[in-house]
């Protein structure tokens, strides 16, 4: 297959995401029942963004022609051990194995084994070649390379454990914002969608904010108060009742509006329903500090453009383009030069 034969059937397949797709639909019911937290609006946010962003055909060609891509004489058995904490959130691992001609052995997370494996067998049926480029493992064998994605105590386990093979380990990582006080009120509220989407359980979510000095935080709540039915969802309403409690009980300061709490501290991470928060007089002591902690970053929305850091506008961290790696890793050029 060339590459050009790949871009096409990749592109073919975002024609499968649609939602008179009954056969999808079927899958987007079982995905639900496999997994609590994937509901049918997030399970159709992960699918509609990849058919527009991974799956667009242009977007394809313009994502890999500055890699000047060779076809491969020798391709390699790539394990891929993907996460489960959104729906799909490892597509972007097996795309980019299977388009640079390299077969892929992918390791299901248990949280998330149907979304992506129903998308795979379309795949095979547009173009079956890819058949031979494919193979799901229970446990990974046979590997000459790996690209895996955990926590920060499985990233320990997966370097020692890989060591000897070439790698990509990822391990936590989340999404900060930063709040100036002239932004309007229309895109604060677009705040809301990267602190909720997928119910906050993404890399890309934002779990801390810098706020500037003299920002109300009324104005926050305000704006994201259209998000409310997040405390619906008793998975979610757990995480929150028990982080409130656990803040009273030790007497901790913060914030709430009754389905997120808001709590003063250094951290990046944060619990599910709680965005940590610092406040900020100086942009170029927050540009240190962003730089500092990269690491530990994912990605930065900003209500303004910040000299030095890369931003997202308000509302587009769970929006990523091809090029948007997760991690910073530029899984294309790892495995073009493997």
């Amino acid at each position: 297959m060339q590459l050009n034969e790949r871009i096409i059937a990749f592109s073919k397949l975002g024609e499968v995401i649609v939602r008179s797709n009954e056969e999808l639909e079927a899958q987007v019911g079982k995905a639900r029942y496999m997994n609590p937290w994937f509901t049918n609006e997030s399970i159709w946010d992960s699918l509609n963004a990849i058919r527009s962003n991974f799956l667009n055909r242009d977007n394809l060609e313009s994502w890999l022609n500055d890699y000047k891509l060779t076809e491969i004489s020798s391709p390699k058995s790539v394990g891929l051990i993907l996460a489960g904490n959104i729906p799909l959130v490892g597509f972007h691992d097996v795309l980019s194995v299977l388009i640079t001609g390299h077969k892929a052995l992918i390791k299901y997370s248990e949280k998330d084994t149907v979304l992506t494996s129903f998308l795979l067998n379309e795949l095979v049926k547009i173009e079956p070649r890819f058949d031979k480029q494919i193979e799901v493992q229970e446990r990974l064998k046979d590997f000459e390379i790996v690209i895996a994605t955990g926590s920060n105590n499985t990233g320990k386990y997966f370097e020692k454990y890989f060591c000897k093979v070439p790698n990509v380990i990822r391990k936590n990582r989340n999404a900060v914002g930063v709040i100036y006080n002239d932004v309007n009120d229309t895109d604060l509220k677009e705040i809301g969608k990267d602190i909720f989407q997928y119910y906050g359980l993404g890399c890309r979510n934002v779990s801390k904010l810098y706020i500037e000095d003299s920002f109300k935080i009324d104005r926050l709540f305000e704006s994201i108060y259209d998000y409310y039915e997040v405390i619906n969802h008793n998975k979610y309403k757990n995480n929150y009742d028990y982080s409130n409690a656990l803040f009273l009980l030790n007497s901790e300061k913060f914030l709430t509006n009754d389905f997120l709490i808001l709590r003063p501290h250094t951290d990046i991470a944060s619990r599910i329903a709680t965005v940590h928060f610092e406040i900020f007089t100086d942009t170029n002591v927050l540009v240190n500090h962003l730089n500092e902690n990269a690491n530990n970053i994912q990605c930065v929305v900003s209500s303004k453009p910040i000299n030095g850091v890369k931003t997202f506008d308000l509302g587009q961290a769970q929006s990523p383009s091809l090029s948007d790696y997760a991690d910073g890793v530029d899984t294309i050029s790892f495995l073009k030069n493997i």
